[in-house]
């Protein structure tokens, strides 16, 4: 029996454990898990011991005085997170300082790239003239439509007793239903992905096991 035979059959057992969660917790996907858990958290040490600790320490011992300050304050401010594995109340405060500029950080890129890769082709798309082909002006009305009942979805300043904020309460409603749909294809989307990766692993275990029982 060859490697990549004994390989494949441990996938296919693996496969199986996960997929009999379907019939309720039980031991075996309770070991799967566990096992996934373990290797994804001893890859992920391994690879951010040699990929970034190590050489970012070899880096620094090895820098010229200009450069100590660019691999050493990133080192000590990963040293900083140690304090929280302890326990300890006195000193995991800091913690909280590399903590703030990875949100700080992550949440400014999220922004901009929120802004930079969706509002702005959005506005864009939506204030760009139309072409005379009239599939191009009905899609870029259906896209302005769309974009403006989308957002008085999530306008809350009128009020709602006047006449404005009625009209604003009735276009706030249509854009819900938009929101609805979207939403829908957006599980839709998700859905058809995951019964095309279990078409997939049952494909798999059934190739394994014609392999298996005709060798």
């Amino acid at each position: 029996m060859t490697q990549d035979v004994i390989v494949n059959i441990v996938a296919a057992v693996l496969t199986l454990m996960v997929l009999s969660r379907i019939a309720g917790d039980n031991p075996l996907f309770r070991i799967a898990q566990y096992l996934f858990v373990g290797v994804s958290l001893g890859l992920a040490f391994v690879v951010a011991y040699h990929q970034a600790l190590r050489p970012a320490v070899v880096a620094l011992l090895s820098a010229e005085p200009p450069m100590i300050w660019l691999y050493g304050v990133p080192l000590a401010l990963g040293v900083l997170l140690l304090p929280r594995i302890t326990g300890d109340q006195r000193l995991s405060w800091l913690a909280n300082i590399p903590l703030a500029l990875v949100f700080g950080v992550g949440g400014a890129l999220a922004i901009g790239g929120a802004i930079i890769g969706t509002l702005l082709p959005q506005i864009r798309d939506t204030a760009r003239a139309p072409s005379g082909d009239i599939g191009a002006i009905a899609g870029v009305a259906v896209l302005v439509i769309g974009t403006v009942l989308t957002l008085a979805s999530f306008y809350y300043t009128t009020p709602p007793e006047s006449r404005s904020g009625r009209m604003i309460r009735g276009i706030a409603t249509i854009g819900h239903w938009l929101i609805m749909v979207a939403f829908g294809f957006f599980f839709a989307g998700a859905l058809q992905s995951y019964l095309s990766a279990l078409v997939e692993r049952l494909n798999f275990v059934l190739a394994v096991v014609r392999s298996f029982f005709g060798a």
